[in-house]
């Protein structure tokens, strides 16, 4: 029998690509089942749909852990990730201002954006961590100090600022003004109250980015499934109090945990990165939900 080479062993498993593809389409049927459950065949298999959308998230964020680790630059890839999740939101916004009195507005939440605060916290901790090994108190203080203005737009929304600014600039705001003021501020100072999945997938992002081999990350990931599925059951009952905390609301739960069948995929992962086409996933990102939402929006019209 002939035994493989390294190469040809690498080409078996699926590559970054071929991860994106498929955790694109289960994004997409989840989407149809979140967004366009007006129409009868969607509404149908709604809750199918919507539990194989669990798998996207994680496989999107599997990867980008790979993408973090090997980029060449660092600062550019978190860059990149702002503007994309800026021009998400601000498609959002536009749309709203000219299509949401006709129909009704649309604001999903921007995993674009959770993307970009796990990037940028996995290359802070990491200088932080490196400049305390090697006592750099300049990296040291300087890292630390980005650390914190990135809380700014979250301390902000924790005191209602937002709300102080619309009436500022409209006493008696329309729905219409306080969407675009919305949308606008959330277009630049993006808060852990406005991203997807808020703090629970930073969290989870930052442990796997931090775990480095495929190995471990697929175990860290796999220990915090496990950890969400004893909560979901535990929190109904003695932690019912923290269910009104968003992390506990978002990932305690049964429905949730089923993003634990991504797991497979993840280790079929044989760490080449495939075709390179990523301004086309950011593009379809906000296309394909607004496109799905004005359709449902005409059936249930």
């Amino acid at each position: 029998m002939v035994e493989l080479t390294l190469s040809e062993k690498r080409i078996k498993g699926l590559t970054a690509f071929q991860i994106k593809v498929i955790a694109l389409v289960i994004m997409t049927l989840d989407h149809i089942g979140a967004f366009a459950f007006e129409i009868p065949i969607v509404a149908q298999y709604e809750g199918y749909l919507r539990r194989i959308g669990r798998l996207a998230a994680p496989l999107f964020l599997f990867l980008l852990v790979q993408s973090i680790r090997h980029t060449r630059n660092k600062p550019k890839f978190i860059l990149r990730l702002y503007l994309a999740g800026m021009c998400v939101e601000l498609f959002v916004t536009v749309m709203n201002f000219l299509i949401g009195e006709t129909f009704s507005y649309f604001t999903p939440e921007n995993i674009i954006f959770t993307f970009f605060y796990i990037a940028l916290y996995a290359v802070l901790f990491e200088r932080i961590i490196d400049a305390w090994k090697k006592k750099d108190v300049q990296i040291l203080v300087s890292s630390a100090l980005f650390l914190m203005l990135s809380l700014i737009p979250t301390l902000l929304s924790l005191f209602d600022v937002f709300h102080h600014v619309c009436v500022a600039i409209s006493p008696n705001p329309s729905t219409r003004t306080i969407f675009l003021i919305n949308g606008l501020w959330n277009s630049l100072l993006p808060s852990f109250n406005s991203i997807d999945y808020g703090i629970g997938l930073v969290i989870l992002g930052l442990i796997m980015y931090f775990a480095k081999t495929k190995g471990k990350q697929c175990a860290a990931f796999l220990i915090f499934c496990l950890v969400c599925f004893v909560g979901s059951i535990v929190a109904p009952g003695k932690l019912f109090e923290l269910q009104s905390f968003g992390f506990f609301m978002t990932f305690f739960n049964r429905f949730q945990c089923q993003m634990v069948f991504a797991l497979p995929i993840m280790l079929l992962y044989n760490g080449e990165p495939g075709r390179k086409c990523k301004w086309f996933f950011y593009g379809y990102y906000p296309l394909h939900r607004e496109l799905i939402y004005l359709i449902g929006e005409l059936f249930a019209g």
